[in-house]
């Protein structure tokens, strides 16, 4: 560790940004948080560990999800409690998140009381609300102020770089409206802020999934958000790099669904937890596949006689699995992006069914044409005939269930990005094999006996 710590300024040196205009090149946040990510565990302790407070918080903010964690658990309590001092209100709440609450409970009274009291508040709020992700250390600004006091308050009190909207309230606190920066700066003076304010305000609330949040965010191109309570009353604001941040962490944490994990293997430290984490839905897959095999066993007499069904079965599956992962993969984006509306249920599995049916047919004939000829003298067309209607099938299938069940789990207000995962997957899988042996004992009934 000491040796590395003497290596530091020296690799500091070889950090450069491609725009010199943004800060020095040797301190540069985002160069340190790209080079974070590099290193092993011990390296990034000790380069954390020899910033100031403030410029360590930055690059945590910056760096990785997995690293920051990394060195979070590795920091002792005093020189965590530093870094959390000098950052952000929200950023030392993520920061503490990815503590256990016994980590948080021995940090927390290390802050200063201004300090503590911000992320405390950030902290009583679930997660992934908008509550624990706007900046709590916004100014409202009455709206009898004039425009002259206004100025002078936000030189005072405000952080000018964090400056885009003036949010104004009336004597309770309730949010009345936002006055444009560029709007006040050309405002007469002695004009007050009721005057000149604009009284549409897009809000969030605190309890509002964060998902919503980048939802509206998208559709609306807003740089920021006021954040208000049950009664109305102006509590925080989010702005843009934090609905990015959001839309990542969504897109993210989907994607972990979708595989049958989940994004707090990433920060884990133990294996066998993360064993914990994944052996749920590989439970699932393996009820599946046993209940497959089970299937399997009761068509074993079939297989038998025609042993060309066994070559066909796993391309037959294989098309509708896939093709039911792309209906599921679609509709739960689409969900969370809010281009699928979740009531028009029948709209869009009936769009799904079509394609499923379309792309069925394709692959279908082509798989039959195929079976036919290589199995002709055998079988005559009987085989293709198999092989193409239980391909056709199971597409069909597959996309009209990939489909069907995310859009039902989102009505039931169940996460629809598990339906991606084994449940779907091991289900076509079930569906597949009675299709097919269904089908070829429609075509092939003779041979079988």
């Amino acid at each position: 560790m000491k040796d590395f710590r003497e290596k530091i300024p020296e690799m500091l040196k070889d950090i450069r940004l491609e725009d010199p205009r943004l800060e020095r090149e040797e301190s540069s946040p985002q160069a340190l948080a790209d080079r974070l990510g590099q290193m092993d565990e011990e390296e990034k302790l000790a380069l954390v560990s020899s910033l100031e407070p403030r410029l360590a918080g930055e690059v945590l903010w910056r760096t990785d999800r997995a690293s920051r964690a990394d060195v979070i658990h590795a920091l002792a309590n005093q020189h965590l409690a530093r870094i959390l001092e000098e950052a952000h209100p929200d950023w030392a709440a993520d920061f503490l998140r990815l503590l256990p609450s016994e980590g948080i409970a021995r940090v927390l009274p290390l802050l200063g009381q201004r300090q503590r009291r911000l992320v405390e508040t950030l902290l009583a709020y679930p997660p992934d609300t908008a509550g624990a992700r706007m900046a709590p250390d916004i100014i409202p600004f009455d709206q009898d102020l004039t425009v002259d006091e206004t100025i002078a308050l936000m030189r005072r009190e405000m952080d000018l770089d964090q400056v885009f909207h003036c949010y104004v309230v009336d004597g309770d606190g309730r949010l009345r409206g936002v006055v444009p920066m560029r709007k006040l700066l050309v405002a007469s003076g002695n004009t007050k802020l009721r005057e000149i304010l604009r009284p549409f305000v897009i809000t969030v609330t605190t309890d509002m999934d964060q998902e919503e949040v980048a939802r509206l965010a998208a559709k609306h191109v807003i740089y920021a958000f006021p954040v208000i309570d049950a009664d109305g009353r102006l509590v925080g604001s989010i702005t843009l790099d934090k609905v990015l941040r959001v839309i990542q962490d969504e897109a993210t944490e989907d994607i972990y669904k979708m595989a049958g994990t989940d994004q707090k293997e990433i920060t884990s430290q133990s294996i066998f937890s993360i064993a914990r984490i994944r052996a749920p839905w590989l439970f699932a897959s393996w009820l599946g596949g046993l209940a497959a095999s089970l299937i399997i066993g009761v068509f074993e007499h079939s297989i038998a006689r025609v042993a060309a069904l066994a070559a066909f079965l796993p391309i037959v599956l294989g098309m509708g699995g896939n093709i039911g992962t792309q209906s599921a993969t679609v509709v739960v984006r689409g969900l969370a992006m809010g281009y699928i509306d979740v009531k028009a249920l029948g709209r869009t599995v009936f769009k799904e069914m079509r394609i499923g049916l379309i792309l069925g047919v394709t692959y279908g004939l082509l798989l039959g044409i195929f079976a036919s000829v290589l199995h002709y003298r055998a079988y005559g067309l009987n085989l293709g005939l198999t092989v193409g209607s239980a391909i056709l099938c199971s597409m069909f299938l597959a996309a009209t269930m990939g489909t069907f069940v995310p859009m039902v789990l989102k009505r039931s207000g169940v996460d629809p990005a598990i339906a991606t995962g084994p449940f779907v997957t091991t289900s076509i899988d079930v569906i597949g094999i009675v299709a097919y042996f269904a089908v070829a004992h429609l075509f092939l009934g003779p041979h079988l006996l």
